[in-house]
């Protein structure tokens, strides 16, 4: 274990191998209004279509994603990544991650 989490070299080498061969595959697919870790989109893009849209509607939804991540899951994902793979180091290191001890 590593004090904070703080991954290695090795993992984030095989984090950015992984996003490189997996998010094109699935980038096609997100919502055009997720903005969350998305290519050519920022937590600022969202605040200006949030700001633009608050003046046509008379409505507000609110998402806390606070902790959104580490209530997923685990199983349903992996589905999901299945779903859009079956290249087997992806889901292995996909299936890594998500039960890796956090502290």
């Amino acid at each position: 274990m590593r004090i904070l989490g703080v991954p290695t070299v090795a993992d984030r080498i095989a984090q950015m191998t992984a996003k490189l061969y997996f998010e094109p595959l699935v980038e096609p697919i997100f919502h055009p209004d997720s903005y969350g870790y998305r290519p050519g989109k920022s937590a600022n893009d969202a605040v200006r279509v949030t700001r633009t849209r608050c003046w046509r509607y008379d409505w507000v939804l609110e998402f806390d994603i606070k902790g959104l991540f580490d209530n997923i899951d685990h199983e349903l994902l992996i589905k999901a990544v299945r779903k859009h793979t079956d290249c087997p180091w992806v889901i292995l290191y996909i299936q890594r991650w998500l039960t890796a001890p956090s502290k």
